[in-house]
């Protein structure tokens, strides 16, 4: 049987970010308790989502986002942790991507993955963010699903 040899990534940026990956190590790594406006703003710049789009994936009302925005309100709980969990995605994604608009265009674009058609919905939801990290770091690594 032949074995089959994959290529690993030359940066070592890449190589670190992938070796601090298991679940324990991102929960050690980053508090979840809050997620700053600014870094929200930081966040928006890497992933351009509009109003709408971001209250759709916080799953709260656009009049509630626009709140947190003016009165710089840092988001919490589980709004924290999201987006803790979609920055690390955005900064993968910027990572294997040579830009923003190629990045969310790619985000935008209907995929199968493992067999399961994903959308820009995934977005909404923990399980479909890291269902798009994972393809991710696939691609990092040159395997296909």
């Amino acid at each position: 049987m032949k074995a089959i040899q994959y290529d690993k990534p030359q940066s070592s940026a890449i190589s670190a970010r992938l070796a601090t990956e298991p679940a324990a190590m991102y929960l050690s790594s980053v508090e979840l308790g809050l997620f700053p406006i600014s870094q929200f703003e930081s966040l928006s710049e890497k992933l351009p989502f509009t109003q709408q789009e971001w209250a759709g994936i916080l799953h709260i009302s656009e009049r509630t986002l626009q709140r947190y925005l003016k009165d710089q309100k840092p988001f919490e709980g589980l709004h924290a942790e999201h987006l803790h969990q979609l920055a690390a995605l955005a900064n993968t994604g910027l990572s294997v991507f040579d830009n923003v608009k190629a990045f969310e265009a790619w985000l935008r674009m209907p995929k199968s993955i493992l067999g399961k058609d994903i959308g820009f919905e995934a977005l909404q939801s923990f399980g479909g963010v890291q269902l798009i990290a994972d393809e991710l770091g696939r691609m990092i690594y040159g395997v296909y699903s």
